[in-house]
Parts: C-alpha cells; structure tokens; sequence
C-alpha cells in the first residue's frame, strides 16, 4: 500500500515536470516566432516603392490576379476620350472630369452632389454593392479625386490602382479596345455622407488665423508663385479656369507630383522618399493639414498620401480650391491674396515670353 501511494506520487511528480517541461519549449518557440515576425517587420525596406501599403490602394498584379479568378468587380477609367480608346482595361468604363463636376456654381471644377454621382454610377450600371477598381492616366491624381468624392458620399468597396494605365503597361499586361455597354442601374449610397475630409472656403479663413493648421499648396510652382508660364506652346497669365493668379496667404507649398513616379511607372515613391519631401516641406503629423490646387484634384491626391499612406490624423481638402478663392476675390471680396510679383511685372514678364514664343516660332 504504501509502495502503491509512493508510485502513485512519483507519476505525479514526473508528470508535472513533463508538462513544465513542454510549457517552458513551447514558450520558447513562441517567443522565437514573435522574434522572427519582429525581424520580418523590420526588414521592410522604405526605400522601396513596394514599402507603400494603403488602404483603398491595390497593384496591378491583384488587378490581374482578380481577372484571373473570375471575381466580380466593375473598373473605371478616369481619362479624356481618346485615351480612353486607344486602350483601356477589359470591362471599364470611362469618365471624365466634365462628367462628375457639379453644376450648380459660378465657377468651373467643383464636385458633383451625391445625386449627380448616383445619376452617373448608375447609369452605367454600377450598383452600391459593386467592388471598384479605380485608375487613370497620370499618377492617379485623377482616380484619387474621383474616389475621394465617393467615398465622401458613402461608396464602401472600392480601390485605387497603384501607377495607374502606366503601371499596368509597364508590368506587361494587356489592354483592350473593346467597349463594354452596361445596363443601367439604380444606385443609392450606402452610407450617409461623410464631410471629414472636406474643408470650405470658411474653415481655410479660420486656419489662417490658426497655428495648428498648415495650408498646403499642391500646384505648380508657377501657380503658387503667381507668375506666367508657357505650357505646351502657349502662354497663360494663369491657369484656365481660374480668376486671377497667387495663392492663399500664409500656404507652403509641395507639387502633389512629388508624391510619384510620372517619369517612370506613375507608382507612388518608396516611403522614405515620401516622408522626407513632407518633411522637408515642414508638414508634420503634429499639424493640421488643409490641401488646395485649382479645383481640388492635386489637393485630393495629397489628402490621400497624407492620410492612407502617411498616417496623419486631421486633413482636409479645400475642394474649392484657388478657383472658388480668386473668384470670392475678384467678384466678392473678402479674401486676400499672395503673389511674388505685382501686376506691372506680372504683365512685363507675360509679353517677354510671348515675344520669345513668336521668336522660336520664326
């Protein structure tokens, strides 16, 4: 009896440092498994444009992958019509910018309402429940302004694709000539809208008299600078569309083009690059951002580096932009305006380069 108690107990004994022992090998394995996905995470190389994750953002190859597998998902081309025909992804449909512009203002390039978004979505049969993948022809400047109009008004599912129809080319996948014709639909959003990312021509006066905001410029430098410029062969004083040319007092500027790659494959630039150029610029997560261009694209696109690629939390774009700005200036008052130069030098430099333009064409 006693020898039975004293085997009975030694079982016991033995069994429990069997299972300390497996306890302890067990805890060691995780711990090298937490070890080996922290060495996994550190390994991501931010000079790589491949470091870019986001959210709303897919590659080409998932694009492809999604062909592939016979998924369902509608694709639309933000593109003039042209470049739209000369080859577009297979089952897209094309938009342009004339097409979601809202028509109720006096002045060009604002947003269409969410009544005139559902109207277009619709009509070429994409419903609310559709996965949109989203490109366009330079940088996804032009997807991305699109999207964020979608989003704003309560559209869940859908993606940018990364570089657009320049990445696409560049990865070696086909496109098509091929028109597709879709039946029209009812759309109705799926959510309410949603004004976070939208600031007006009010909230960039307050900002101004605030310390906690940058207004950040995402033109051209000849635009932020005020000055005239040749494009394409012709002089301009300022941009078309506009009222007048500067900027809004108190803004820094970044060209949102920094953010790219427009001489290579339109991808966004490795994450490295992206925060020193912010950096640089002086725009930090610590601030609050309000983005402006001409009419609210560029700006758009800056928006989304910010706020999906970047992380930061407070960022608005003025969707208005420098036209609804010089238009308030020229015909209503009550805003102000920067520029480098004054209107004699600004009118002495616009027919220095006209007479070099009618030189060179000589």
């Amino acid at each position: 009896m006693k020898l039975s108690r004293l085997h009975h107990s030694s079982l016991l004994l033995l069994g429990f440092f069997l299972s300390f022992f497996v306890f302890s090998c067990q805890s060691e394995v995780n711990s090298e498994k937490e070890a080996e996905t922290t060495k996994v995470e550190e390994k991501v190389d931010e000079s790589l444009k491949s470091s870019v994750k986001a959210n709303h953002l897919v590659e080409t190859a998932d694009v492809k992958a999604m062909y592939d597998e016979g998924k369902a998902f509608k694709v639309i081309e933000i593109s003039k019509k042209d470049a739209f025909e000369k080859g577009h992804l297979p089952g897209a449909v094309n938009f342009w910018r004339p097409d979601y512009e809202g028509g109720s203002y006096d002045y060009g390039g604002m947003r269409a309402s969410p009544e005139e978004m559902a109207a277009l979505l619709g009509s070429n049969g994409i419903s609310a429940d559709d996965f949109l993948v989203i490109y366009d022809t330079k940088g996804s400047v032009d997807a991305i302004r699109f999207m964020w109009m979608l989003d704003m008004y309560g559209h869940e599912n859908m993606a940018v694709m990364n570089g657009g129809k320049a990445a696409w080319k560049a990865d070696g996948f086909e496109l098509t000539t091929e028109v597709t014709k879709a039946d029209p639909v009812l759309y109705t959003f799926s959510n309410a809208p949603d004004y976070t990312r939208l600031a007006s021509m009010e909230d960039v006066l307050a900002a101004m008299a605030d310390t906690n905001y940058i207004l950040l410029d995402t033109r051209e430098p000849e635009e932020y600078q005020g000055v005239p410029y040749v494009s394409k062969g012709v002089c301009y004083p300022y941009k078309k569309g506009a009222f007048t040319y500067g900027r809004i007092p108190g803004s820094i500027h970044l060209n949102w083009s920094d953010a790219v790659d427009l001489n290579g494959d339109h991808r966004f630039k490795s994450l490295k690059d992206l925060k020193y150029n912010f950096e640089k610029a002086g725009i930090t997560p610590d601030k609050k951002v309000i983005a402006y261009c001409q009419s609210g694209v560029r700006s758009a696109h800056t928006t989304y580096v910010l706020t999906e690629i970047l992380g930061f939390e407070d960022v608005k774009n003025y969707d208005g932009s420098w036209i609804e700005w010089s238009h308030n200036y020229i015909n209503k008052g009550g805003v102000a305006i920067e520029r480098d130069i004054d209107d004699a030098e600004h009118k002495k430099r616009f027919a220095e380069l006209e007479a070099e333009l009618s030189k060179a064409a000589e």
